[in-house]
């Protein structure tokens, strides 16, 4: 077997420099850190995008309410809020009225056919108020006048018996003295003349006396007569007195009847607290519709907002709402929390009807006023801790609420222009 052929001298001898070297490797550690820098906040970019998530609240006003216990007050019928009496939180009593309704009159020729009775009456009212007040003087001046007639007579008979009791008297010591002359007469110590001068003074106290009868007799006579003529007037006028009155109460009747066709008085029903009014003066309302909410004080509070549509459209029940009363400032006190518990389907105020009822016709205001939705809460406590002091929160009071609005991850909202352009926004 023959033997390999030698290599040449040359690739023999690079052959054992490259077997004897030492192969050394650097790496660039900076570059390295950098990469792993970088993809770390590309890492924590994205996990933000997709796990973080974004909230956008909204804030409200609102007035705190009654839990239970709520009695609604609807508009009997259609017309216009004229006047309202009370405030919200107010305290009221049952039959106490708390806001009145203008209807929609009836017009001929352009004059309100209500509007022209209802004056018409005021002014027979008028009338007949002053010919009562005319009588009633007369009736009050006539008692006067047969009260002090009948004292007067009574005193004069007082004094016409006195005098007839002194002529009485007179008389009995003249006829005692007509008897002892007449005795000393048959004794012969007196004469006829003065016998009969003594009669005729007894018979002088007798005619006085029958002619202060006979005064008495006439008085009393004259007396009656008069007090009869008065009475019989009296009686006239009571009758006219009666007549007027019994007039004057028809046209209150009437003019009581007329009112109720031209304005209605809302009032409470029950005892209460007004938790609620939903309307103001001017505001135009139809039939059945709720104006006010009477509440029970001694009831669980419940949060009213009056949310406009802008912070409606994702609201939900059972979502957690920030609560910061103005009885105390959150500054301060901190704030509160409630859950969303009822949200109304219809608007309280629709700005478009207002817009067209109050003829300006403006839909870029009415636009910009938007819509207002009720919206109930219910607070986590129906207390506030204030001073170490745990204090009620009160029906009526007003408050600001944050509703969350809007909760969406960053990548989403990253994304958002992308799909308004594709129709999905």
């Amino acid at each position: 077997m023959s033997e390999p052929a030698a290599p040449p001298p040359a690739e023999a001898s690079f052959r054992r420099r490259r077997l004897s070297g030492a192969v050394h490797l650097q790496h660039d550690r900076g570059s390295v850190w950098m990469a792993w820098f970088f993809g770390a906040i590309i890492v924590v970019i994205v996990a933000s995008l997709f796990l973080g998530r974004l909230a956008r609240s909204e804030a409200v006003r609102g007035y705190v309410s009654a839990a239970s216990g709520l009695t609604r007050l609807d508009a009997q019928a259609a017309g216009i809020v004229r006047e309202i009496t009370v405030k919200q939180g107010d305290t009221v009593r049952r039959g106490e009225r708390l806001m009145q309704v203008q209807l929609r009159e009836q017009t001929t020729g352009g004059v309100s056919t209500v509007g022209a009775t209802l004056r018409s009456l005021q002014e027979r009212r008028t009338g007949l108020a002053a010919e009562e007040a005319r009588l009633s003087a007369y009736l009050d001046s006539t008692r006067g006048d047969r009260d002090e007639t009948e004292r007067n007579v009574t005193a004069v008979l007082r004094a016409l018996d006195e005098q007839e009791r002194t002529l009485k008297e007179g008389l009995k010591q003249q006829e005692e003295m007509v008897a002892r002359v007449e005795a000393y007469l048959r004794q012969g110590y007196a004469t006829r003349e003065t016998l009969n001068g003594q009669r005729r003074a007894a018979l002088d106290y007798a005619r006085q006396i029958a002619e202060l009868r006979a005064r008495r007799a006439e008085l009393r006579q004259s007396t009656s007569e008069r007090l009869r003529a008065q009475r019989t007037g009296d009686t006239e006028k009571a009758a006219q007195l009666a007549t007027t009155r019994n007039e004057l109460s028809a046209i209150e009747a009437q003019i009581t009847a007329l009112g109720a066709q031209s304005r209605i008085d809302v009032v409470a029903p029950t005892d209460g607290q007004v938790a609620g009014l939903y309307v103001q003066p001017g505001d135009s309302v139809t039939a059945d519709q709720v104006v006010a909410i009477l509440g029970d004080t001694r009831a669980d509070p419940l949060v009213v907002l009056e949310v406009p549509a802008r912070a409606i459209g994702l609201a939900k029940v059972g979502q957690e709402v920030v609560l910061k009363y103005d009885a105390f400032p959150f500054k301060t006190f901190g704030i509160a929390r409630g859950t969303i518990a009822v949200i109304s389907g219809t608007p309280l105020r629709n700005p478009m009807l207002a817009s067209a009822e109050d003829g300006t016709g403006d839909a870029a205001a009415a636009a910009a006023r938007q819509s207002v939705y009720r919206v109930e809460v219910r607070p986590d406590s129906r207390t506030m801790r204030a001073y170490g002091i745990d204090e009620p929160i009160r029906i009526g009071s007003t408050l600001s609420a944050d509703i969350v609005v809007e909760r969406r991850r960053l990548i989403d909202w990253m994304l958002d222009p992308i799909r308004a352009m594709r129709g999905r926004g």
